[in-house]
């Protein structure tokens, strides 16, 4: 492949070969790790900034097809998060709305965002939220003082999640933990089994042309520990409702739906949630 600007973020590789198609979304994998990123971000082709430019329809549709299924992973993870309670500090990277920000609030975390969207950003506050804008790399943040940093379907978006991890580290005391979800990519292995291509290409991830980088838990887990992270755990449990079946055409969402139905009850890969702790 020509014109490379990103080396592999979990083995630092920077030899990429051609992988196969998702949804008319070029991917590439790299030659080392086997890791899967898509191939107009890698290239240089394109950038993430258009990723950020969100309105009030983008909310209206996140409200009525996402948000459900997040406020069922929140509440899912929650009572996972009080081992590493200590100052009661929280951080959220890519806070969005702040939903996530609340819930903790209601927790007692003293609870806090960065997001780089100005909207989403405008939306939180309003709603009470403590977030700044930006990016993580410029935020105002004191290091080492974090009980928890947590990104929820946000890792896939950056094109140096390596540094985004480091950062984390950073942040966190002693003892305190990172936790992120992302899509997992084994969901994208080649296949000749009918059902699987169905599940790749129709269902799972419905956005997958705007995700720079497609983690398995062992390419994740590859960039945490050099990190220096320890006592890391892969969670893989998906329950049906914190799978987002999303899509305007009713036609679409009866297809996806009974694809979903169908990789829910066979344990296809789905998303995972990995939780290390800095020692």
């Amino acid at each position: 492949m020509d014109s490379l600007v990103l080396c592999c973020p979990a083995c630092y590789c920077g030899n990429w070969e051609p992988a196969l198609a998702v949804r008319r979304a070029l991917l590439c994998r790299c030659a080392q790790c086997g890791l899967l990123g898509t191939t107009e971000f890698v290239t240089g082709a394109r950038t993430t900034e258009d990723l950020y430019d969100v309105d009030p329809l983008n909310l209206a549709i996140y409200q009525e097809q996402y948000l459900p299924h997040r406020l069922a992973l929140y509440t899912r993870v929650m009572p996972h998060l009080e081992r590493f309670r200590k100052t009661g500090r929280l951080l959220e990277i890519g806070s969005g709305y702040g939903y996530f920000l609340e819930m903790a609030h209601r927790a007692n975390w003293k609870s806090e965002g960065v997001e780089i969207s100005p909207y989403c950003c405008q939306v939180a506050q309003e709603r009470g939220c403590r977030v700044q804008r930006g990016r993580l790399q410029d935020a105002a943040l004191v290091p080492g003082v974090f009980d928890v940093v947590v990104l929820w379907d946000v890792i896939e978006h950056f094109t140096a999640p390596d540094e985004i991890i480091g950062r984390c580290h950073g942040l966190l005391r002693r003892g305190g933990a990172v936790v992120m979800r992302t899509p997992d990519g084994r969901a994208l292995a080649p296949t000749l089994h009918p059902g699987r291509i169905a599940y790749r290409n129709l269902a799972y991830p419905a956005n997958t042309a705007e995700h720079v980088f497609h983690f398995t838990p062992q390419n994740l887990l590859a960039i945490v520990c050099k990190a220096g992270f320890k006592e890391c755990q892969i969670d893989g449990e998906n329950p049906w409702n914190e799978r987002v079946i999303s899509g305007n055409n009713g036609w679409v969402l009866a297809g996806r739906r009974l694809i979903m139905h169908y990789a829910h009850w066979r344990a296809w890969p789905y998303e995972f949630v990995l939780t290390a702790v800095r020692e």
